[in-house]
């Protein structure tokens, strides 16, 4: 039986990478209905939740809202657990519940720091609170999601990405009227970049544009959504 939901759930994800996604649905589908005939709780919540999430990053969010809603891990998955913060902090935002948004990601940060590895993890989720702070307005706890973002991401050596939440801290604090705090955040910013070869910098640049085009999308399909079963 486990094997049978392996194989419907790596079909459903070569289907997304092919843009297949009425097959990829299906796929999911068949995931759920196989592991519910196994009766492991943890094999059915990771299969909802692949389900749930592909609904949302497809367009029908409120279909997939309802089964990430009934997705209880147990107490102590805190990796689970987050995944679902995250993915219904998606749905929320989809649906412009920005304040219900921002209280599954922080739930959803609680949780990833209580992972052993979960410092990128938290990291794209304090990058995502700051943008939800930012579409409220509330312009400098969204500035202090981005600082907290950036040393996250040095913390993990993902230097261009931190180079991202730095440039956003910098905008942030000029708007809040901080402009000396923003020239200190912006020279940190350019050093980093400085201080990278051209490769790196390439790398910036296509880490920005996807931070801006595939923050709802692409990445919680290809990275937070697929929960090893």
């Amino acid at each position: 039986m486990a094997t049978d939901v392996e194989h419907y759930t790596r079909l459903a994800q070569e289907n997304l990478c092919e843009k297949n996604y009425k097959d990829a649905i299906n796929n999911f589908s068949e995931a759920l209905q196989r592991a519910q005939k196994s009766n492991d709780a943890q094999v059915i919540c990771k299969c909802r939740l692949n389900f749930g999430a592909v609904l949302v990053a497809l367009g029908r969010t409120a279909e997939g809202l309802k089964d990430l809603e009934t997705v209880k891990p147990l107490e102590r998955d805190h990796q689970l657990t987050a995944d679902v913060c995250y993915n219904l902090c998606l749905a929320y935002e989809d649906l412009n519940n920005t304040a219900e948004a921002i209280e599954c990601i922080q739930q959803a940060i609680k949780h990833y720091n209580e992972c052993f590895d979960g410092v990128v993890l938290k990291a794209d989720s304090t990058c995502r609170l700051a943008s939800l702070h930012t579409r409220l307005q509330d312009f400098e706890k969204a500035a202090e999601a981005y600082a907290d973002a950036a040393h996250l991401y040095g913390t993990a050596g993902d230097v261009p990405q931190q180079t991202v939440c730095l440039l956003q801290q910098a905008k942030l604090l000029q708007t809040c009227n901080k402009s000396a705090d923003a020239i200190d955040v912006a020279n940190e910013c350019a050093k980093l970049c400085t201080e990278r070869p051209d490769p790196g910098l390439g790398r910036y640049t296509k880490l920005k544009k996807i931070l801006l085009y595939c923050g709802k999308i692409c990445i919680p399909v290809m990275y937070l959504m697929f929960r090893t079963l």
